[in-house]
């Protein structure tokens, strides 16, 4: 009898695929880990120590210390970072986990793959508030592997012309003040922690969200409407802008006319007024407006129809509905814009994105990496922040500055002085490389191990998680 259970057991564990299950779990939480003779990289205070031992107790960095004499507590695991580096967990501050009906399977593949790349944390920017927390208290409680998340909720948005419909799902339409201000208080009901706008939005509309935002002190980030200059959306106190948007409209000599009329690349490329570009400069610094210019795709989807789906590296990671009807459908809708303009002007749009990112950055305006993951076509979870990275050095940034925007500098937007560093008391988020990323940015992607509040994923591990994230996009 015992043996003919057993045997049914073994059948049942093969037909659920056992293993696979069992990557879909977060590990538990090491009670004492040690990682000895490790170079601490802390973007924060751009401090490079050299042969550190770093203990994290129960989900905390315990000490940081000298490693000379350093002798282990018994039963602790230790990793030898010999040669190797550790930095505070990543985040992506602009995501879109739960999105309506676009991206189903986004707990078994988009929540992993954000720890397979060490982002350990993210901001989801439009998502379905009770998904979103269900994942939050399943990753909380050890039940499933996923990052940190801090959530807006659904997006404010207004209806396209010629019909009763947002673009995006995860929307809620407003279409007066007064349903403005009932949505921001509906959403702050439901426990989002801040709003986020999107850009078919009046001024009236988007004044009244704004200010009642602030009322229920909610932080009010997002798009800057189609109609609205970025110096207004400064004068009502937007946190954080996305996208880069409003940024070439104004530093144009014909910012009035642009934001009037269908999109003119070339007006906004050649109508580039230095003196109001050193102002704007100046307001975005003081008044301390963050940008999460979205590079990756930003340059995507201006060359979206050069882009060869055939030959996609990361496709095994991609549920065929993502990619044959939610990416088709958004690809058939940008097409046309994007063809709109020739290839050498769209070029020319990037180029000048990305010396204007550069040139915000030397005036001292505060940047965030996001990567629009996962609505953006073929930008990734996870792995696309690494793209991101290697775009705010190519603009101009060292590469510790360009870790900042990934680590201390969400620590910084959120308040939170308990995170994106490597320091007793802090929480023990991390990332330990193989090669240093100061040397070359792209060293970030030699991932050894991620510690995700407290839970130690090895490069075994890692892999295990991947094909996992393989699997279920296969179904």
């Amino acid at each position: 009898m015992l043996r003919s259970i057993s045997r049914l057991l073994l059948f049942v564990i093969s037909v659920l695929d056992f293993s696979t299950w069992l990557d879909a779990q977060a590990i538990p939480r090491s009670p004492l880990l040690v990682f000895r003779h490790v170079t601490v990289i802390n973007p924060a205070s751009s401090s490079v120590e050299k042969d550190r031992v770093v203990v994290i107790r129960e989900g905390r960095i315990a000490s940081v210390t000298d490693a000379a004499g350093f002798v282990s507590q018994k039963g602790a695991q230790v990793v030898d970072g010999t040669g190797r580096y550790l930095i505070p967990g990543l985040w992506d501050m602009h995501v879109h986990s739960a999105f309506g009906d676009w991206f189903p399977r986004g707990r078994e593949v988009i929540l992993p793959l954000f720890i397979a790349n060490g982002v350990t944390g993210v901001r989801d920017m439009g998502g379905d508030l009770p998904v979103l927390f269900e994942w939050r208290k399943e990753i909380a409680a050890g039940e499933i592997t996923g990052p940190r998340m801090v959530v807006s909720g659904p997006m404010l948005d207004g209806y396209l012309p010629g019909g009763a419909k947002t673009r995006f799902p995860s929307s809620i339409p407003v279409t007066s003040p007064v349903e403005a201000v009932k949505a921001v208080d509906s959403l702050k009901a439901q426990g989002a922690e801040f709003i986020k706008v999107q850009s078919v939005l009046t001024q009236e509309i988007y004044a009244a969200a704004a200010q009642e935002a602030h009322r229920q002190n909610l932080p009010f980030v997002g798009h800057v409407p189609d109609h609205i200059k970025i110096t207004e959306a400064v004068a009502l106190g937007q946190k954080s802008i996305e996208h880069f948007m409003g940024v070439l409209e104004g530093c144009s000599s014909q910012e009035d006319r642009l934001l009037k009329s269908v999109e003119d690349t070339k007006l906004l490329l050649s109508s580039y007024d230095d003196a109001k570009c050193r102002e704007l400069i100046s307001l975005l610094a003081r008044t301390h407006t963050w940008q999460v210019p979205t590079t990756v795709w930003n340059r995507q989807g201006e060359l979206l129809d050069q882009v060869d789906f055939a030959h996609q590296p990361l496709d095994k990671y991609v549920p065929a509905y993502w990619r044959d009807v939610t990416w088709k459908r958004f690809y058939d809708e940008m097409i046309p814009g994007v063809r709109a303009d020739s290839l050498t002007l769209r070029r020319q749009f990037i180029a000048q994105n990305i010396h204007m990112i550069g040139a915000l950055h030397r005036g001292g305006v505060e940047f965030m990496a996001g990567t629009d993951t996962a609505p953006g076509i073929y930008v990734m979870p996870g792995f696309s922040l690494h793209d991101e990275l290697a775009n705010f050095v190519e603009a101009g940034f060292s590469p510790m500055e360009a870790l900042a925007t990934a680590t201390s500098n969400p620590a910084k937007f959120l308040g939170r002085s308990d995170m994106g560093v490597i320091a007793a008391g802090k929480i023990a988020d991390l990332v330990l490389l193989d090669r240093n990323p100061l040397e070359d940015i792209g060293n970030t992607r030699t991932l050894r191990a991620i510690v995700a509040d407290g839970r130690y994923y090895d490069r075994e591990h890692i892999d295990r998680l991947l094909a996992g994230v393989e699997e279920a996009a296969k179904k």
